[in-house]
């Protein structure tokens, strides 16, 4: 299956260090032991070919506006098992695919989220991707502040960001590489985010985070957070994967759907 995505070795000078250990590419049988699903019916969550014609196995992902919400919201997402990072460096690629059928509307549909493991506050995750009628955004979200004492972190006083990254396209593939240097302190922390092999996001001694319980963790799948607008969605998406300090963008490129087609473009950026 990876070798479809890799197309053969990894570009010489690039250390391999996916971790096999979380997220990954993995059958039925094996799902429940690397990834927790949230959903309100396991039919919510089907293993189909890729849309594209690649021959591999992806997921596909639906809600309905009848679901009972779950955590809140109406939602059909997968997150990695075990996966959480207070601070350092990670890798992440999540990928997913908009159907012909997809229906363009103003309320915020969340594909994928970077997001913050908290005891008892409740933040907005420090990156998450948003489709907004018929725009793809990019979202961030950090603060400073502690988790408890006389000014501790909320919503209201956490910095947001948002940023357009495309008019949506429905019937191609979005592949999303992210390389971040997790940090809540002043003058530290990075992060670079690149779609389909261009690099759309960078920031250098920047927090990006919040002080966190457990640490931060990938997720993807459909979530609303309020009101649908209509009657069902569904989005196709690709396994979560990971890596350590010393991935690199290729190694992460290549595992996703995109595959060989963006590997190699960073280097000529």
């Amino acid at each position: 299956m990876l070798m479809i995505a890799i197309g053969g070795s990894l570009p010489r000078g690039v250390q391999a260090q996916v971790d096999r250990q979380r997220g990954g590419v993995a059958e039925p049988y094996a799902f429940a032991q690397r990834y927790a699903v949230n959903s309100a019916s396991p039919a919510n969550l089907a293993w189909v070919p890729d849309p594209a014609g690649s021959g591999r196995t992806v997921l596909l992902a639906r809600v309905h506006e009848t679901d009972a919400k779950v955590y809140g919201g109406i939602r059909t997402e997968i997150s990695a098992q075990h996966e959480y990072v207070k601070s350092g460096v990670r890798w992440y690629a999540l990928s997913m695919y908009f159907p012909g059928d997809w229906q363009f509307h103003p309320y915020p549909t969340v594909v994928a989220q970077l997001h913050t493991s908290q005891k008892t506050t409740i933040v907005s995750p420090p990156v998450a991707l948003v489709v907004h009628d018929h725009s793809l955004d990019l979202e961030l979200n950090f603060n400073l502040r502690k988790i408890d004492g006389p000014d501790p972190v909320t919503k209201a006083n956490s910095s947001r960001q948002r940023l357009r990254l495309d008019r949506l396209k429905t019937q191609q593939w979005y592949c999303f590489v992210v390389r971040a240097d997790w940090s809540s302190s002043p003058g530290s922390g990075a992060l670079k985010i690149w779609m389909n092999g261009d690099k759309v996001y960078e920031a250098t001694n920047s927090p990006n985070a919040y002080e966190t319980w457990l640490g931060n963790w990938p997720k993807v799948g459909l979530y609303i957070p309020g009101m649908m607008g209509v009657t069902q969605r569904s989005m196709f998406m690709d396994f979560i994967h990971v890596g350590g300090p010393r991935s690199g963008f290729e190694e992460m490129a290549a595992l996703t759907p995109c595959g060989v087609g963006v590997v190699g473009r960073e280097s000529a950026q």
